[in-house]
């Protein structure tokens, strides 16, 4: 029987792959601990790791400490410096531009401030793209070794062009190609998804959903959003647009006079963005609140920081528009929940720092309505869910296209 070339550089790769994956999930491994579990002769274990070894995928990493007659074996590990990914966060106040390793540590990061009311712009973007130059640069990365960019972003994009179809919080956003700007200044593999989907990954893989299937991670930030986990599978819509809380419609009603239908969605009820506004509107308007001496009647200073600060006093006037937040929000989670029948939902985004005072009553609230019980919970990974959610995606392309590039 003749051999097939073709076959041979399948085989030859398929066997690579299995060894990489084992030697990145369990090393450091010794050549014969290998080989069984993969189950090749250690000859041919042998020839294939050297093949990885020369073009620096995986590397010897000293010799096994084990108090053994004979020779101890060399251990294996896998080369977590061949390569390099960034991500990115645009999903809140605070954007994250992190640089990573192969194994998905966080080597470095730099962090920019944008308000609530500021919009994200190209001029932001610029911005960002010298945070990655500075990122490669003190940490001594060439550019081609940065393999992936992962970017977290709000809205929803077209897969087929590129640009944002919906994307209310950057300015000009039918303007603003993403992958396109990054690519053009570092030709990585660029990979842009919705900030919600990327910490639903993220909570799915490192966070508090994991061993879970049915999930629903609700943002409660500068906006509100959702990602959704179904049969433990990222579920994102048939635009990309699953998710998009913002648009629900909370309520509805018929002008009288006009006989057009008049909607409120559920960001303007339930956002940070919409919540401080209201609560400057509202202290102009004469409201008493603990507000006004910390912010020394400036009322342009209120900002959520000083929110939670007051929450922390038990300032009434605080506590008050925490309860019309949850009296919004429990209903919908419960629609969501009852719809979906899910096993948990996860709550994220600046509205941690509520704490207790947010979540318990939001739990009861929720299965008072529900006829099953609702498991509600914050994030584990808190502001890093993006950037986790990032990393793995980064890293599944990354391990796909390793041996592909030699």
């Amino acid at each position: 029987m003749n051999h097939v070339p073709g076959n041979q550089k399948l085989v030859r790769s398929t066997n690579q792959q299995i060894i990489l994956d084992v030697v990145r999930r369990q090393g450091p491994i010794s050549r014969a601990a290998l080989a069984k579990i993969v189950k090749l002769s250690v000859p041919s274990v042998s020839s294939n790791i050297e093949a990885l070894i020369g073009r620096g995928i995986i590397r010897e990493a000293g010799i096994e400490d084990v108090s053994t007659i004979g020779r101890p074996p060399i251990m294996l590990e896998f080369n977590r410096y061949y390569g390099y990914i960034i991500g990115i966060d645009l999903g809140g106040e605070d954007i994250t531009v992190a640089l990573g390793d192969l194994q998905g540590n966080i080597i470095a990061e730099k962090h920019l401030r944008i308000s609530l009311e500021q919009k994200i712009a190209r001029q932001l973007f610029e911005n960002i793209i010298e945070q990655i130059r500075l990122l490669l640069e003190e940490n001594g990365i060439d550019r081609e070794q940065l393999k992936v960019i992962a970017a977290a972003t709000p809205g929803i994009i077209n897969k087929s062009t590129g640009y944002f179809d919906v994307a209310p919080r950057f300015a000009e956003w039918n303007k603003l190609n993403v992958e396109k700007m990054l690519e053009d200044n570092f030709g990585a593999k660029v990979i842009v998804m919705n900030d919600m989907n990327l910490v639903t990954i993220g909570e799915s893989r490192f966070g508090a959903a994991i061993g879970y299937e049915n999930v629903v991670t609700i943002n409660v930030d500068v906006g509100i959003g959702a990602g959704l986990l179904i049969n433990g599978k990222l579920y994102e819509g048939a635009r990309l647009a699953a998710g998009e809380l913002g648009y629900w419609v909370s309520r509805s009603s018929v002008d009288p006079e006009t006989g057009q239908l008049v909607t409120t969605n559920l960001d303007t009820e339930i956002s940070l963005h919409s919540l401080i506004q209201q609560v400057r509107k509202d202290l102009a308007d004469g409201a008493q609140s603990e507000l006004l001496g910390l912010c020394k009647r400036k009322l342009d200073k209120v900002d959520f920081a000083m929110f939670v600060k007051a929450v922390e006093m038990e300032d009434a006037y605080c506590l008050q528009k925490i309860r019309e937040m949850i009296a919004a929000l429990a209903p919908v989670i419960a629609n969501i929940s009852v719809f979906l029948d899910l096993e948990l939902i996860i709550i994220c985004g600046d509205a941690v720092q509520l704490g207790y005072t947010f979540i318990q009553p939001l739990r009861e609230m929720v299965n008072k309505i529900t006829p099953l019980m609702t498991t509600i919970v914050y994030s584990s990974l808190g502001s890093r869910a993006g950037i986790s959610g990032g990393f793995s995606v980064a890293l599944d392309y990354v391990m796909e296209q390793i041996l592909l590039e030699g």
